[in-house]
C-alpha cells in the first residue's frame, strides 16, 4: 500500500503532571496534530489512536519487548498479519506469536478516529487524542515518545517536514542526555529546550524532514 505524502505534520503535545497528585501513578498527555498533505486524504481513511484508558504497566512492557509502538495506526494495517498467530504458535515461532499478540492487545486499547478536515482547506486535517504515561520502574522518571509521520504517511521528498513541540509538566527537569530525536538512519536530531520561567515548565522542540522518532525524558 502506497503511503500518502505530507507537506507538514505539526505536532503539539501538552504533558500535565498529574503524577504529582495521584501518588506518582501517571502523567496525562494531550496530542494535537495538524496534517497538510499533497493530495486530499480519502474520506474513508481512518486511524486508531489511544483511547485514554489506563494500560497495565505489564502490557506496556510487553509492547516494548515485542517492538510494538503505541502510536496512531492506520485502520487498514493495524491488524495486518495477525491472522496467522495460531500457525506461528504451531511452528514454535515465539517472536512471531509475541508480535501478533502485542498488535492484537494494541487494538484493544486504541479507538478509531477520523481526521477532521480544516474548514476552507482541501488538504489540511486535524487529529487529537489523549493518553497516560507511566513512571519508569519505581522512579519518578517519565519518557514520552512519538513517531512522525503517522502510520501510512510519509514526508514528501520535495520539501516536506515534521515538527514536534512538547510542553513538559510544572517542575519537570529535562534530561538532555536522553532527550533526543532519532532519524531513520539512527542519527540523532538535536532538540531545543526553552525554559518558561514564569510557569516553571519547559518547551522541547524538534524539527526534521524524514521519519524521526522523538523521546522526551524528564524527572521530578
Amino acid at each position: 500500500m502506497i503511503a500518502l505524502n505530507i507537506r507538514l505534520q505539526d505536532v503539539s503535545v501538552i504533558i500535565t503532571g498529574t503524577s504529582r497528585y495521584n501518588n506518582n501513578a501517571f502523567d496525562t498527555v494531550r496530542v494535537e496534530t495538524l496534517l497538510v498533505t499533497d493530495e486530499p486524504i480519502p474520506a474513508e481513511e481512518t486511524w486508531y489512536v489511544p483511547n485514554g484508558n489506563a494500560v497495565p504497566p505489564e502490557v506496556l512492557e510487553f509492547f516494548k519487548i515485542s517492538n510494538v509502538e503505541m502510536n496512531p495506526k492506520k485502520a487498514s494495517t493495524i491488524l495486518e498479519g495477525t491472522e496467522d498467530i495460531r500457525d506461528q504458535a504451531e511452528a514454535e515461532n515465539l517472536p512471531g506469536v509475541m508480535e501478533d499478540a502485542a498488535r492484537l492487545m494494541l487494538r484493544a486499547i486504541l479507538k478509531k478516529s477520523s481526521l477532521t478536515p480544516v474548514a476552507g482547506a482541501t488538504n489540511a486535517y486535524l487529529l487529537s487524542y489523549d493518553y497516560k504515561i507511566y513512571p519508569i520502574g519505581n522512579t519518578n522518571e517519565y519518557a514520552f515518545s512519538i513517531r512522525v509521520p503517522f502510520d501510512g504517511l510519509q514526508v514528501a521528498s520535495n520539501g516536506g517536514k515534521v515538527q514536534v513541540n512538547v510542553l513538559t509538566p510544572i517542575g519537570a527537569q529535562i534530561d538532555t542526555a536522553i532527550t533526543k530525536g532519532v532519524d531513520e538512519n539512527g542519527l540523532e536530531i538535536t532538540e531545543v529546550v526553552a525554559p518558561i520561567t514564569n510557569t516553571n515548565r519547559h518547551l522541547v522542540s524538534f524539527y526534521y524532514q524524514i521519519d524521526p522518532e522523538f523521546v522526551v525524558h524528564y524527572r521530578y
